[in-house]
């Protein structure tokens, strides 16, 4: 211990935060005041629990309650979390221990907007979780904000090219499937769950009322995330002209069951293979969006034919499909001339 020129007396101690050495100093009028602070300091880090404690817990409690893909987009993010703060008391960290993770985060891995924002959330998850059950007095968290410059996932339309070849190649084993989603704008999920039973061919209705979802590996089926995902979507006779109807499951396997993850990768990739296309069931649901587009149908009703709960997702199609043309159309009047 040392008496600086101020007269107070000073003492480091080495401390651990987030994983790193570094040195933490006590001051005081006398001797004994920076010993009784250096005691108060280490029984505070004795008490509650860690946050690898608390977030086991947490997770214990909430992941039957979450959605397959939810948990396939949670999973790591609780583990980036645990592996940062795991044996620190979760009481102790402050809002700049959790700024200072999610920059780190951001600087070494450089992720998608989508993904470090998943980050942040289970992080304040785990901490409102913590509060709530009296492991800790705040949500330091709620105080942490994701960075401005963020890259979003860059999101392409399918090529013209790929949707010629989607509509030749609907005798190819499983091209079926990539028309339906072409026609209907379908998630994947969704369309892997219709049934015959869900097509009024009478007066051209498809009902959507479930999604099928892969839970280690295997086939289940569950509700929409929200009541928009409900809907009626129009029968298209492009599509109509195509199909064959029958009983059960469109999209079944050979046992008349619903695919399992393994055997719709499967028919997909000998999809893919024999039809040169090269786009995904996704980016045909956005070529869907992009018809809605071409014939003027307002972004309303757009957004209950897609079915996204909110219109701020519509419109980000919507947007981006609009600067696609943009760019098309300026691509085409470079090389227009004056006729004289």
């Amino acid at each position: 211990m040392t008496r600086r020129k101020d007269g107070l007396w000073q003492q480091a101690m080495t401390v651990v935060v987030n994983g790193r050495k570094t040195q933490k100093y006590f001051y005081g009028q006398t001797k004994s005041e920076v010993l009784r602070k250096i005691q108060t300091y280490k029984d505070e880090q004795s008490e509650g629990l860690t946050f690898e404690e608390v977030a086991d817990k947490w997770w214990e409690t909430h992941e039957p309650t979450l959605a397959a893909n939810t948990t396939k987009s949670y999973k790591p993010a609780l583990e980036r979390a645990k592996a940062r703060f795991g044996k620190q008391r979760i009481q102790n960290l402050q809002a700049t221990d959790v700024d200072r993770f999610l920059k780190d985060f951001i600087k070494e891995k450089k992720p998608a907007r989508k993904t470090a924002a998943t980050q942040l959330m289970v992080v304040n998850l785990i901490f409102k979780y913590a509060v709530s059950h009296g492991h800790a007095r705040y949500n330091p968290a709620r105080d942490v904000s994701l960075p401005r410059n963020l890259s979003k996932k860059e999101r392409k339309l399918p090529t013209q090219d790929d949707i010629r070849k989607v509509k030749a190649s609907v005798n190819v084993p499983f091209g079926m499937f990539a028309y339906w989603v072409l026609y209907t704008g379908c998630r994947r999920g969704e369309l892997q769950a219709l049934t015959w039973e869900d097509v009024d061919l009478k007066n051209n209705w498809i009902n959507i009322s479930k999604s099928l979802y892969y839970k280690n590996g295997k086939a289940a089926l569950k509700l929409p995330k929200t009541e928009k995902g409900i809907r009626r979507i129009p029968l298209l006779r492009k599509l109509a002209e195509q199909i064959h109807p029958g009983t059960g499951i469109i999209f079944s396997n050979i046992k008349g069951t619903y695919l399992t993850e393994y055997e719709f990768q499967e028919c997909w990739a000998k999809y893919v293979e024999a039809s040169g296309v090269t786009c995904t069931p996704h980016q045909l649901r956005h070529a869907y969006a992009t018809m809605l587009y071409e014939n003027k149908v307002d972004p309303k009703d757009m957004q209950q034919l897609l079915g996204h709960a909110q219109l701020s997702t519509t419109m980000d199609i919507y947007t981006h499909i609009r600067e696609e043309y943009a760019k098309r159309e300026q691509a085409r009047l470079l090389d227009v001339d004056i006729k004289a």
